[in-house]
């Protein structure tokens, strides 16, 4: 490799944080470490932006105002929440795909979300969007779901939230008649599945980024564990899959770190963007 890594995107859930849903002190120390060296880390998530700044605040990047990829590449801001990209679903589409899907809704473990930049809608309130609202730190709307429907104001992005074999035929009737439509892919928890406009991805939102920095492809380090961030292991010039991601993941990635209870993205940054490219880099 004949570039340095000057920009780390790093999926958050189940790669940055830990299943307890904290940064370790070994990976605030490979932050510290990297921002020496003049690398900066984006932190690319399902989630929407109001659902990091916890994370983000914890990881010194509200007082940097880091750029920040939300909503499975849906949106690009700055840490104080500036919005570089937003690419929403159409309204039809929207309507179409809820109704295409309200059988399921009816049963008992299956949730429709909305998310847009600021706020989200779920078709119930069950344990697992409670979940969910305990982990973004923020509650849905829950009751205005119709209203929400009828409006013409954009939606991001849609997640399905359910038990796993409710989301997987939820996938199978998105993949049938949506095609072209949307953009449909899970993180490593089988409970979600994420949609978004077409060809609007974490991948898509990377290409973005790094012609707003002005940086290349070849300078850039992707790193995560589930379907949704296989788009950025091809996007990036280096790809690192966690420990814990399935086979079929880790396939997409050059290399392979450590889980993320053993601090495998720690030990990734000193492995596969410190030393890897030492020669190149000079701290600042």
């Amino acid at each position: 490799m004949n570039q340095k890594i000057s920009l780390v995107v790093s999926d958050v859930d189940g790669t940055f944080i830990t299943k307890a849903r904290e940064i370790t002190p070994a990976t605030h120390n490979a932050l510290k470490t990297l921002r020496e060296y003049g690398v900066m880390v984006v932190l690319a998530s399902s989630r929407p932006l109001r659902g990091m700044q916890h994370f983000l605040e914890a990881a010194g990047m509200l007082a940097l105002n880091s750029p920040v990829i939300s909503m499975n590449g849906a949106m690009i801001s700055t840490a104080d929440g500036a919005t570089l990209l937003s690419k929403t679903i159409e309204h039809k589409t929207v309507r179409a795909l809820y109704e295409a899907m309200f059988d399921l809704i009816s049963a008992e473990g299956f949730n429709v979300m909305l998310l847009d930049e600021c706020e989200w809608w779920s078709s119930g309130y069950d344990e697992l969007v409670k979940k969910e609202a305990h982990s973004l730190r923020f509650e849905p709307h829950w009751q205005d779901l119709d209203k929400r429907l009828r409006s013409p104001k954009p939606i991001n992005k849609i997640t399905i939230l359910g038990e796993p074999e409710r989301v997987q035929e939820a996938k199978r009737r998105i993949d049938a008649d949506f095609t072209g439509k949307v953009s449909a892919s899970s993180p490593a928890n089988p409970r979600f599945l994420d949609i978004t406009a077409p060809n609007v991805h974490k991948g898509t939102a990377i290409t973005h980024l790094a012609e707003h920095l002005g940086i290349t492809r070849e300078q850039i380090c992707a790193i995560g564990d589930g379907e949704n961030d296989v788009e950025m292991f091809r996007t990036a010039g280096v790809s690192v899959a966690m420990g814990h991601a399935s086979e079929a993941v880790k396939s997409e990635a050059m290399f392979t770190t450590a889980s993320n209870l053993e601090d495998g993205w720690a030990q990734s940054m000193e492995r596969f963007v410190l030393h890897l490219n030492n020669d190149n880099l000079d701290p600042q």
